[in-house]
């Protein structure tokens, strides 16, 4: 007989264990079930929204190696390359529950929008061009010592240089405007020197031509200051002719300039970029209008 009552008993215990309806209850309320949608806003920005039920009253998202987020709805810039595990946890009154994800980035995002990229995109996008001054245009020994400037009528005498206009912009773009002409030299091909129409340009120099490159800011150590690399063949400042280690007839596919200054004058921002070209120096001052 006590046998018979305790087996009742015991499976009474289980019975109620296993009752489905007990996993989703805790004495406060039954959990949230946890859901959600995302949506690309670009190549590295993800849009992540809870369709959750439950009531939840608190939202909160784990991006792996990347962070915590809270929000019903939340924006995830993600700027590196790669498949990341998403884990979506939300609140309610009887407790939490949460969902796992993954999410692939296609493609590494521009650098973040700070100093030296700030100065030249102020996070959207800036022009700069040839400064209209004394020295904008400037070449020297290694210790300073100055060869040759250009004079406060640079404008007026070279005005196909100095309507050059480079925009700079905070996804990486470089965009290059001659404005319809350049400054042709002997050294690729146009004899005497002087402005000439950019269709004049052809050939593998057709790459100088108005167009669109890369940039990139490399962060200054121990022995150089912050640099600007261009990025594309035909990219170029100040001069087509000048590139790293040498004087050239044809369009490099990068060329590196050392920031040497960036100061800011009424709202008018100016910036000395300086390159090595082998025998000497070449320095370049531009501005970029408030």
């Amino acid at each position: 007989m006590f046998k018979n009552i305790l087996s009742i008993i015991v499976i009474s215990v289980a019975v109620a264990s296993c009752d489905p309806s007990e996993a989703g209850h805790t004495e406060l309320g039954p959990l949230p079930e946890a859901d959600y949608t995302m949506s690309y806003i670009d190549s590295n920005t993800v849009d992540f929204t809870s369709i959750s039920t439950g009531d939840p009253f608190l939202y909160s998202w784990e991006v792996d190696g990347v962070g915590t987020f809270t929000g019903e709805n939340v924006q995830v810039f993600i700027g590196s390359m790669g498949v990341y595990d998403i884990t979506h946890t939300v609140f309610n009154q009887g407790g939490s529950a949460s969902t796992t994800g993954q999410v692939e980035i296609y493609k590494d995002g521009p650098p973040p929008c700070v100093g030296a990229v700030e100065w030249l995109t102020e996070c959207s996008e800036r022009t700069w061009k040839l400064a209209p001054q004394a020295g904008a245009l400037w070449v020297g020994s290694d210790d300073g010592q100055q060869w040759w400037a250009i004079d406060g009528n640079g404008a007026t005498d070279r005005p196909c240089t100095f309507n050059d206009e480079w925009t700079f912009k905070a996804n990486g773009d470089m965009v290059y405007n001659s404005n319809g002409d350049f400054w042709g030299e002997p050294i690729f091909g146009f004899s005497p020197e002087g402005c000439f129409p950019e269709s004049n340009l052809q050939g593998n120099q057709s790459a100088w031509q108005s167009g669109t490159h890369g940039f990139e800011i490399i962060p200054a150590n121990a022995t150089t200051p912050d640099q600007l690399k261009l990025v594309g063949t035909g990219a170029f400042i100040g001069l087509h002719k000048v590139a790293n280690d040498m004087e050239v007839s044809q369009p490099v596919s990068s060329i590196t300039y050392d920031i040497i200054s960036m100061t800011e004058i009424n709202g008018d921002r100016y910036m000395e970029i300086e390159i090595d070209y082998g025998p000497g120096l070449w320095r370049f001052t531009l501005y970029s209008e408030s």
